[in-house]
């Protein structure tokens, strides 16, 4: 009987110095970072609560002294004449399909005589654009009920020119309206619960932005993983031995 050739494989792992030095230094990093990442969104849950409860409380009066510092995504009751001739729109803005603007309407405070910005609502683009469309704004003392909010200071424009064109602007800052106007200016625009006529609603929730670190998060831990999973890889081997003869 001859005997038959066989040959054995077996999986053999060596890893090598300098790749498992490189492969412990990104995963350590990565998993730092995304240690980081998580504790960033705990703290953000938190901000996210405090926040939302925020919005139960008591509505501030306005034109009383209010603690600026606190009063971000606080229900708001705002008593003033309008400033008719100072009406500006923020334009690029979307609601549902339709591009247009929010309206903000400078109001002096009656009390304080601050001024604040309320967002009176979204208008659509008319057919004279660029140039807005007409909206009233009523003569006689008014009083808006809303939610404080803050307008972003992260935009890009590609033109400080361009950022300003008559009572257009391309994006809306406190402190860029504080310059314009040279007076006291409430740092929170108003943005109203119900619209002014013609205009529709205005919506924003309080967000922490927690969402954002969680995906950092996963994928800082995910990188980590594949960089685990790749050293594995490269440093294990198919190894066949030496044939045995088999008798049969």
């Amino acid at each position: 009987m001859l005997p038959r050739i066989t040959s054995i494989r077996q999986l053999r792992f060596r890893p090598t110095l300098v790749p498992t030095i490189a492969a412990l230094v990104v995963v350590a990093l990565t998993l730092h970072l995304a240690n980081w990442q998580k504790g960033r969104a705990a703290e953000k849950r938190g901000l996210q609560a405090v926040l939302d409860e925020r919005t139960t409380l008591p509505p501030l009066d306005l034109s009383r002294a209010v603690a600026d510092s606190d009063a971000l995504y606080r229900r708001a009751v705002a008593r003033g004449q309008y400033l008719t001739d100072k009406q500006l729109f923020v334009d690029n803005k979307f609601d549902g399909n339709t591009v247009g603007y929010h309206v903000i309407t400078p109001m002096v405070l009656a009390e304080s005589k601050r001024i604040v910005l309320v967002n009176r609502g979204f208008v659509a683009r008319s057919p004279a654009y660029p140039a807005p469309p007409v909206v009233d704004v009523p003569v006689a003392a008014s009083e808006v009920r809303g939610l404080l909010t803050r307008p972003t200071s992260k935009f890009l424009e590609l033109g400080s020119g361009q950022a300003v064109q008559g009572n257009v602007w391309q994006n809306l800052t406190i402190e860029r309206y504080q310059q314009q106007s040279g007076g006291e200016v409430v740092p929170y625009v108003l943005i109203a619960d119900e619209p002014a006529p013609s205009l529709r609603a205005v919506r924003e929730q309080p967000d922490a932005k927690v969402e954002k670190h969680v995906e950092y998060m996963l994928t800082w831990y995910s990188l980590a993983a594949a960089v685990t999973i790749l050293w594995l890889v490269l440093n294990t081997r198919i190894v066949r031995e030496q044939p045995t003869p088999e008798v049969q």
